[in-house]
């Protein structure tokens, strides 16, 4: 009998250690090094890829058409104003989101997702002036700073651009 409680408390013990290890928050000082953020941020940025890939062709689509001075017709219009929401949707509720925001909380760098997400729309070929656009959005930059827990927006406005709003950027 004396055994079994002896393996008993040992495994109690080793399970302890694992669950206190698994609790503990790294220190930024000695994990926030580009080497340990790059490839965590990139994941959380194929993620968000991953889940936005039709909205993002969208918004291409439209940037393409005002970076030559064209008007998008009713069709593009319209499936832009359902992209955006689409994408809205992923940055509010978007694991790839959370993941930033929960990175960029761990190093003590708000810009880190900003900076993430910038990357990210140029990679996808979108043009500059179509990403000033979203970038300038105060939901877009509302959406990038609330914390984790509030991804809710106080706010509930969709993201939807006008084609007036749009030939001014």
């Amino acid at each position: 009998m004396t055994l079994f409680r002896n393996t008993a408390l040992l495994s109690l013990a080793v399970m302890a250690a694992a669950l206190s290890g698994c609790a503990s928050t790294p220190d930024p000082a000695k994990v926030c090094t580009a080497e340990w953020i790059a490839p965590r941020a990139d994941r959380a940025v194929d993620r968000i890829e991953t889940r936005a890939k039709r909205s993002l062709k969208t918004l291409k689509k439209a940037g393409d058409s005002w970076s030559t001075g064209k008007t998008p017709g009713p069709f593009t219009m319209l499936a832009l104003s359902s992209s955006m929401k689409s994408l809205e949707k992923e940055l509010k509720n978007g694991r790839g989101m959370r993941d930033l925001k929960t990175l960029a909380a761990t190093c003590d760098d708000p810009k880190l997702v900003s900076d993430a997400m910038g990357r990210f729309l140029r990679e996808q070929g979108l043009p500059d002036q179509m990403i000033e656009f979203v970038e300038g959005l105060q939901i877009y930059q509302n959406l990038l700073a609330a914390p984790i827990e509030s991804q809710v927006s106080s706010n509930n406005a969709p993201i939807e651009p006008t084609r007036h709003s749009m030939m001014h950027h």
